[in-house]
């Protein structure tokens, strides 16, 4: 059986999986199977249809497909594979001389002789080919062998920069030395050496210290020095002086076209015309065709070439960066900076030793075991001239964590400071790399970089990262007092975010901190520690609801020296002082030359629009803010906890099921397996967000398990107990929603009807929302407009009417701002509504109405108000005037022309068509007189056998706007 029958009968035992290309068993899957075992995928077409192919890819490609056979519990008949032994040793040598100094070596080392031979030829003719043909032949004859290829700086034998100002005869009798350590003792030496040489720049030297050739000097160093029973192949470049007594050298010579092209043939299976096209790009170089052709298997091999060793260079460079995982491809500017060209441009040969892949480049496993074995500092120069690219010369981002380890491994610290002084965000870039900084930088340095580390783990809340412990303990060791106040100041800061504030303030208190705000002249780490310390004491202040001490400390003009993250909290503080106009200028203030601080600034711009009622402009800023954050390589839970406030916008705007989507993408970023141990709060925060979405989508049930699922995890132990605590009495207010929900029957979405009759779960949402109300809350700015939300919602659960108008009392009390007074006059009209007094409600309406065009033009500009109120303004208004029959049918039909109600009509349909048959009902039990009026709105559905209610939402809900 050939290899395509073999392969087609084993396809039809697989069972079907994954889509085109991702099949077990094709073409695209077993290409990357033979890529992971080291052989060559290009060579998968040419066996399976041509049967052509090496025998070591024969080889992989037979256990690959035997193992799929095993898998299904069959047998494969399959082509005998190639017996390797059979074939010659000197099969690949390709040239007449080199097959024979190959017999000549190989047979006196079999016969247990020390021979010693020497070969010249010029670069290509097969010398580097013919050392690895020896060693892989002589492995099999248990003898010791080494292997040297001194080339250019020499580095395999002299690692250290040459001495300055010894006289020339010290330093040849130095590069001696160096070549008498290298020397065996026993066994084999294949020696090769390139006309190049150089030791550190000096030129090689006989031992009176005059400069000679390479080839003369490899004659006194290692050919005379050579222990008797050493076997020794010396290979040369260039045999110019090679000295006449010494024994003659064998010219080896490039094979000719008619060899290159029968060998390329051979082993890639192409034709003539490819192999002659081939040849001609190659120039009939013999280290080329076997790179070309995957056959040099040693690194020795591949870094006799130049450029390929530039290649592996390169790569040594790129390793410097810490990468996720090792079969990622490099990106194509990643490669372009560390070679300075485009990988494209490089030749074929070189090119051969990466494997093109979406987005980038990958090193084959061959090329990955050169640069392993490049000597110790040969991966400089390629990170020199990555550094000299820099992460802002025009390439794109993918090239900074590449450069930010090459800065560092290279130790060019005043270079990355500077970086870091112009782009403080690319402080990202550095905790992978801490260790190493903390291991080669010099204090001053490694502390200013420790403080880089620090602060980009406290602006994403990761004040308890290892590195960034580290990193802020490294700090707290200073010999310097201002550094170790700094960092004093950032403990507090942590306390702050892990809500330990009896912690906080004792840090804060400590005698060697409160001294920096009497300091006359301070140093840079004394005024940003200062600056710091005034915003920690308005986080506190912040907190505990004192909102005029926080709004002295982020005014104190001392707190401009934390620049946009003093913006940013002015903004958080002013914003939570009901100071709307001064928190948006101080927001949109934060530039976004600083992406991190500017998405949080959106965020709460997003936040601060969904509370004053415009979700459109907060749906545009959270979007922002998701985009921005991401490409900064914010943390997951700062992602998260955006996209769940997107979520809630989504949902305010009539599309709870776009929003669900966000919230579950939100939800996969903090996985319930992955959560920090003793900190269930950022989970359980995004679960209780996302009840009123699942309420929205009248899923009571699967809201109660949610909420279930929050409050597990918000009462575990662990440090944000005060988070802990207010999101609990959040998350029970939304299981009285939930409640409420189930007890109305209505999703909970606008427009949003009052309980008429009695419910079991209302019963139980107002002995929830009554304890809720009557436990003593802070005074900060979320609590009040916690406490706000449920004196509404308890109006919602009240049947009696009058009741629910003094719980709408109280909340009106609470009102701070046009969109907060219209949510409440709007339910206030509904319990007029449910109260049988249309017209007080009709002076309610009118009054939001007025309300709700404040709120439009709120805000620095004109925005699109909450489309949901405007809903439920409208559905109020249809209820109120339903005695009109047909022309408030009429009129509703043409408010809901307006696109922004589009996502809410079926709400509005479905409560004018119960106010239309409440009103029949009212009027004498006259069901004929809703029929009617349907009759003439609706023609077409008279003969439908619905209730008008039923006709209105299937007949008009669904309408495109015109």
């Amino acid at each position: 059986m050939d290899w395509k029958a073999a392969l087609a009968e084993l396809r039809a035992q697989l069972p079907p999986e994954g889509g085109k290309g991702t099949q077990r068993g094709s073409l695209r899957w077993l290409e990357a199977q033979m890529r992971e075992r080291g052989a060559n995928p290009a060579s998968l077409r040419n066996i399976v249809y041509r049967n052509v192919g090496t025998p070591a890819d024969k080889a992989a490609l037979s256990a690959i497909l035997s193992e799929l056979a095993a898998e299904v519990g069959g047998t494969l008949a399959l082509p005998a594979p190639p017996v390797s032994a059979a074939l010659p040793d000197e099969l690949e040598l390709l040239g007449r001389s080199k097959k024979r100094v190959f017999k000549q070596f190989m047979a006196g080392v079999r016969a247990g002789r020390a021979p010693k031979l020497v070969v010249a030829g010029r670069r290509g003719a097969g010398k580097t080919v013919l050392l690895g043909q020896l060693e892989q032949s002589l492995g099999s004859l248990n003898v010791p062998i080494k292997r040297l290829n001194l080339s250019g700086d020499a580095l395999e034998i002299w690692p250290a920069p040459a001495a300055q100002g010894r006289s020339f005869a010290a330093l040849a009798a130095r590069q001696y030395e160096a070549a008498r350590r290298a020397l065996p003792a026993s066994g084999v030496l294949l020696l090769r050496v390139t006309a190049d040489l150089n030791f550190g720049g000096d030129p090689p030297r006989l031992p009176d210290g005059t400069p000679t050739s390479a080839a003369v000097w490899a004659y006194e160093a290692f050919w005379r020095s050579a222990p008797p029973q050493v076997a020794l192949l010396l290979a040369l470049e260039d045999a110019a002086q090679w000295p006449s007594s010494a024994p003659s050298v064998t010219e080896l010579r490039p094979p000719t076209p008619t060899e290159a092209r029968a060998y390329l043939m051979q082993t890639l299976g192409v034709n003539r015309e490819a192999a002659d096209a081939l040849v001609r790009e190659t120039g009939r170089d013999l280290d080329r065709l076997t790179l070309l052709t995957g056959a040099a298997g040693h690194a020795a091999q591949l870094l006799g070439d130049p450029e390929v060793r530039r290649l592996a260079a390169a790569l040594a460079t790129l390793n410097l960066a810490p990468r996720s995982g090792g079969a990622e491809a490099y990106p194509s500017e990643v490669w372009q900076a560390a070679l300075g060209r485009r990988v494209e441009t490089l030749p074929l040969h070189v090119r051969s030793q990466l494997l093109r892949q979406e987005g980038g480049w990958l090193p084959t496993p061959a090329l990955r075991g050169a640069a392993a074995e490049l000597p110790a500092g040969a991966w400089r120069e390629a990170a020199q001239k990555l550094v000299a690219e820099g992460p802002s010369g025009g390439l794109g981002g993918a090239v900074k964590p590449y450069w930010f380890a090459a800065v560092v491994a290279l130790g060019q610290w005043p270079t990355l400071l500077g970086h870091l002084a112009h782009d403080p965000d690319d402080a990202r870039f550095l905790p992978p790399l801490w260790p190493a900084i903390r291991a080669s930088a010099p204090v001053g340095p490694r502390e200013m970089l420790a403080r880089f580390v620090v602060n980009h783990h406290a602006g994403r809340g990761e004040y308890h990262d290892p590195r960034a412990r580290d990193a802020l303990f490294s700090l707290l060791e200073s010999e310097q007092e201002s550094v170790r106040v700094w960092a004093r100041v950032k403990l507090a800061e942590s306390s702050v975010d892990a809500g330990n504030f009896a912690a906080a303030g004792e840090q804060l208190a400590h005698k060697d901190v409160q001294q920096i705000f009497a300091e006359a002249k301070p140093d840079p780490w004394t005024l940003s520690a200062r600056s710091d310390a005034l915003l920690v004491q308005a986080a506190l202040a912040r907190w505990q609801g004192d909102k005029e001490a926080a709004t002295r400390a982020v005014s104190d003009p001392r707190t401009a020296q934390s620049g946009p993250r003093a913006r940013l909290w002015r903004g958080l503080i002013a914003k939570d002082a009901g100071r709307w106009q001064d928190a948006l200028e101080n927001l949109e203030a934060v530039p976004p030359s600083s992406p991190l601080l500017s998405a949080r600034a959106l965020y709460q711009e997003g936040d601060l629009r969904l509370r004053l009622g415009q979700p459109t402009a907060a749906l545009s800023a959270l979007t922002d803010a998701a985009q921005r954050l991401e490409a900064a390589g914010g943390s997951a839970e700062e992602l998260a906890r955006i996209l769940a406030r997107a979520a809630t916008a989504q949902r305010r705007l009539g599309r709870p099921a776009e929003g669900l989507a966000l919230l579950e993408r939100a939800l996969a970023l903090l996985p319930a397996e992955s959560r920090q141990r003793h900190d269930g709060v950022p989970r359980a925060r995004l679960l209780s967000e996302g009840l009123p979405i699942l309420l929205a989508l009248n899923q009571p049930e699967a809201a109660l398990t949610q909420a279930a699922q929050a409050l597990a995890l918000l009462d575990l132990p662990g440090p944000r107990r005060a988070e802990a605590e207010y999101r609990t009495r959040r998350t029970h207010y939304r299981v009285a929603l939930a409640y409420l929900t189930r007890g109305v029957g209505l999703p909970y979405l606008q427009p949003f009807a009052g309980a008429e009759r009695d419910h079991p779960d209302l019963a139980y949402a107002r002995t929830l929302l009554d304890h809720l109300l009557t436990r003593p809350t802070g005074s900060s700015d979320r609590e009040q407009v916690l406490t706000f939300d449920m004196w509404l919602s308890r109006a919602l659960v009240e049947v009696e009417p009058k009741t629910a108008l003094a719980h709408i009392a109280r909340a009106l009390d609470m009102t701070d701002h046009p969109y907060a007074e219209t949510q409440a006059r709007a339910i206030r009209a509904e319990a007029y509504l449910r109260a049988g007094q249309p017209e007080a409600a009709l002076s309610e309406i009118n009054r939001a109405h007025a309300l709700l065009r404040r709120v439009q033009v709120g805000l620095s500009g004109q925005h699109e108000a909450d489309s949901g109120l405007a809903a439920q303004l409208l559905a109020l208004e249809a209820r109120a005037t339903i005695e009109g029959g047909l022309t408030t049918l009429l009129w509703v039909r043409d408010m809901l022309q307006d696109p922004a109600l589009h996502a809410f009509r079926a709400g509005v349909w479905r409560d004018t068509g119960h106010a239309l048959e409440r009103h029949a009902r009212q009027i004498g039990g006259n069901a004929d007189w809703a029929s009617e009026i349907l009759n003439q709105f609706l023609p077409e559905a008279a003969h439908l056998p619905m209730r008008p209610a039923d006709k209105l939402m299937a007949m008009e809900a669904g309408k495109k706007v015109k």
